[in-house]
């Protein structure tokens, strides 16, 4: 095996622990790097496997048992010779330091045949670089464990071990963290802990201090060597910066070639090195960079702003966004970073949001309100965390007032992404419609710019044209959120962004699962899915709208068990999705096709409870959750309840009309139910557009001959097929399905309904109101005040009892106030 890594890595450290614990016959062979030929490596290989078996000189006569093959001259070939001194010799392992020194052709070659042909002998191998005989294993066979530098750092245990009955043990996780598990630097610190120490409260920083000095005092020993003109530039040049690559280093410091200074870095451990798609990428480790920083401290403040913006300019020209970000931050051009938050297409979101919370909350709020895109961007990320959410809305609360201050006195491209900040600060504070106007206006604007100008926008275009379809669909605006989404996937496939298209894609299908119409959600979700390779790195709000769609496709086809699946990976985004009412509808309907209609309403009650807590809710949602509350209460068969929960909304509003035509129908009143729907209605969805045909021919069914509805019977099963949705025919009696499923057999309409229709959700007889004698004198007497002390006086008794009556009161009617139980009163008449 080797042990591979930069120097001070801790590898001779890690081979002397090893030599202490193993059971092995060992000898250490230490070479000299002014002395490391391969001729002077075979004879002190020699000479340290005869040394011992207690033996020195040559090999002279004796014979080896391993089928050695020779050189062409083999009175010098030292694998001969090495192979012939081990010959039947008890095993030995030979641990070889600095061997990266040995130059030489074809060595690895020969070493390679020595240890396939010589079973006794083992090596352990100390480099700074890696070595050819890794790539000539698989040809001989030969077993090649590799320990590199990151597998020779300390654990948290491991480190605790080390410093344990010295002053450090408390603080050991914190140097460990700090000390990136050096065991080198851990080292050094017990060396700094020799002195005086500070005060325990201190003590972790005094020690990171001390060993920082010693560190640079290290790192520079050889002053002449590190010091030299090209390595000071290299320096001047990186330091600043988090990573860095040859490329880059060309870029910042033209003209000159620092390949040999690096190389000299990271020989000295100043510098570690990782592989990436743009070759090999260096970097200062924490302490070092503090080091030489603090020791370059003029050269650097000199040329760091230019440098950052140099690095920002060329990562962004090989659009990798999130350092040209960072360096942008750092250096707080803040213009230059809303400049690359657009070039990136806002996918720094997904792709980098560890730089977001780095960068982002160090911005002044005197520079945050001349920066509206960034203000979003911070108020998105506290968003996302429910102990932030208010955080949140301050930040989109001031991108309002940053949008409102600039007016049209920013770049054309810059205006178009003040447009997509005003409209999700506007949706984010609960200014739905103010927001859907804004995104109508900043979908005119951008078909207004100049195409020279729409070239510089392209990625970003198919991220906004995704957010203003999706402050559309929340309203309820399908057909024109229909165009922005269309759009938006147009340009995501333009300028190959695939995680633009996907976020689209999958708002198409969450717009056509809320219209009702599966089948096209089915098809765009499809479409979604297959884009949707790379979502293991997305965040959860983007992968939403598309389980969302999915869990409703089940939903329409009668399969709860396959919705709640599609719904688990996403409900945790209850607490701070825009999608949090639409998820707890589908919640809801879930437990509803698997008969518990309780657990749906307790759930639903304790959600609504906490409302305040949660996200601004959306138009199509808040009506979605008030229907869903009087459904509820009509499966538990509480009818008039459901009236006075179906009284929040607007008389006209359709889900409204729809869900009391369905109330009528359940308590026996067809008639009622027939006028409600025979109006002309403009339906939101064609979901409603089915479920009052559905509803309106059940109570026509009823009151007329069977015969003359076939027209409307045939409109039903073509629509439910066609849209491959089954959820109109849940919300009816078993009666009045059965009445539908008849009367469609008796006119050969194919019945669309399936055997996984539950039996019964609303039940066969609804509750009445009854109320007691005291009850109904405490209603009698609330028509008239509000006031629970007042009403105690009147009904001579006490105010607990007036409290607990009105409790009860308001639980048997299904209400939460003195309105909606004076509403109840009114249509149902209980005092009577």
């Amino acid at each position: 095996m080797h042990c591979a890594g930069p120097r001070l890595s801790g590898k001779t450290t890690a081979l002397q622990q090893w030599v202490e614990k193993t059971t092995r016959q060992t000898s250490w062979l230490i070479l000299e790097d002014e002395l490391a030929t391969v001729d002077v490596f075979w004879q002190q290989l020699l000479q340290t496997a005869l040394a011992a078996q207690g033996r020195d000189g040559q090999a002279g006569g004796t014979t080896s048992i391993h089928a050695v093959e020779p050189s062409k001259d083999p009175s010098t070939d030292p694998v001969s010779a090495v192979s012939a001194a081990m010959a039947g010799a008890v095993p030995l392992t030979v641990i070889v330091t600095n061997f990266h020194t040995i130059k030489g052709t074809s060595f690895e070659w020969d070493l390679a045949r020595l240890l396939t042909r010589t079973p006794e002998l083992s090596l352990v191998a100390e480099t700074r670089s890696v070595l050819e005989i890794e790539k000539v294993q698989l040809s001989t066979g030969l077993d090649v464990y590799v320990v590199d530098a990151d597998d020779l750092t300390f654990s948290s245990a491991e480190a605790a071990q080390f410093h344990e009955g010295t002053p450090l043990a408390a603080i050991s996780d914190e140097l460990n963290e700090h000390f990136q598990g050096l065991p080198i630097t851990h080292r050094t610190a017990r060396l700094a802990a020799q002195g005086p120490l500070a005060p325990a409260a201190n003590l972790a920083e005094h020690i990171i201090a001390r060993v920082t000095d010693m560190v640079l005092v290290e790192s520079i020993s050889a002053r002449d060597q590190l010091l030299t003109p090209g390595i000071a530039r290299l320096l001047t040049a990186t330091l600043a910066l988090n990573h860095f690559d040859e490329a880059l280093v060309r870029a910042l410091v033209p003209g000159q070639e620092l390949t040999p200074s690096i190389r000299i870095l990271l020989e000295n451990n100043l510098l570690s090195s990782t592989n990436t798609s743009f070759g090999i990428r260096y970097s200062y480790r924490p302490i070092i960079k503090a080091a030489l920083t603090r020791k370059m401290a003029a050269e650097l403040a000199s040329c760091k702003a230019q440098t950052l913006e140099a690095a920002a300019v060329f990562e962004l020209a090989r659009k990798q966004h999130s350092p040209a970000f960072d360096y942008a931050m750092t250096n707080k051009d803040y213009r230059q970073g809303t400049d690359i938050l657009i070039q990136s297409g806002l996918l720094l979101f997904a792709d980098s949001a560890k730089v977001l919370q780095r960068t982002l909350p160090r911005i002044p709020k005197t520079q945050l309100v001349k920066y509206p895109l960034l203000t979003v961007s911070l108020g998105i990320m506290y968003n996302g965390d429910p102990g932030t959410r208010f955080k949140g809305l301050e930040h989109f609360a001031l991108a309002l007032s940053a949008t409102q201050l600039l007016g049209k006195s920013v770049p054309p491209e810059e205006r178009v992404a003040m447009g997509l900040a005003r409209a999700v600060a506007l949706r984010m504070t609960g200014q739905f419609k103010a927001a859907a106007a804004t995104s109508r206006t900043a979908l005119k604007n951008l078909n207004e710019l100049s195409l020279a100008d729409r070239d510089k926008l392209r990625i970003f275009e198919t991220i906004a044209l995704g957010q203003w379809g999706l402050t559309l669909l929340l309203v309820g605006d399908f057909s024109s959120a229909e165009k922005a989404l269309q759009q938006s996937v147009a340009t995501g496939e333009i300028v190959e962004s695939q995680q633009a298209q996907y976020f689209s894609m999958s708002l198409l299908a969450y717009r056509h699962a809320v219209d009702g119409d599966l089948q096209t959600a089915a098809m765009f979700a499809q479409l979604a899915s297959e884009l949707s390779s790379n979502t293991a790195d997305m965040e959860l709000y983007q992968k939403t709208p598309l389980a969302v769609a999915l869990a409703m496709i089940e939903l329409g086809r009668l399969q709860p068990d396959a919705a709640a699946e599609h719904l688990k990976t996403v409900i945790s985004e209850t607490a701070t999705s825009e999608f949090w009412g639409r998820l707890r509808v589908i919640e809801a309907h879930i437990d509803l096709l698997r008969g518990r209609a309780g657990i749906a309403s307790g759930r639903l009650t304790v959600v609504l409870g906490r409302r305040r807590d949660l996200p601004a809710l959306n138009p199509l949602d808040a009506t979605a959750l008030l229907v869903l509350h009087a459904d509820l209460l009509l499966t538990g068969g509480n009818a008039s309840g459901a009236g006075a929960a179906l009284a929040q909304l607007p008389s006209k509003n359709p889900a409204a009309i729809i869900t009391q035509a369905r109330l009528s129908l359940a308590t026996g009143n067809p008639a009622q139910t027939a006028e409600l729907l025979s109006p002309k209605i403009a339906f939101t969805t064609a979901l409603q557009s089915v479920e009052a045909r559905v509803l309106l021919t059940v109570a026509r069914l009823h009151l007329l001959p069977q015969e003359s509805l076939r027209a409307d019977l045939e409109m039903i099963s073509g629509a439910i097929t066609a849209l491959a949705n089954h959820w109109p025919l849940v919300m009816l009696t078993a009666s009045d399905r059965e009445l539908l499923r008849t009367s469609m057999e008796r006119m050969d309409v194919p019945y669309p309904g399936s055997a996984t229709l539950p039996e019964e959700i609303i039940p066969v007889k609804l509750e009445s109101i009854a109320l007691t004698r005291r009850e109904s004198t405490i209603m009698a007497t609330l028509a008239t005040t509000g006031d629970r002390a007042e009403i105690a006086r009147i009904n001579f008794v006490s105010l607990n009892t007036v409290k607990s009556q009105l409790r009860s009161l308001y639980k048997k009617l299904g209400v939460a106030s003195r309105e909606e139980a004076l509403l109840v009163a009114y249509q149902e008449n209980p005092l009577s």
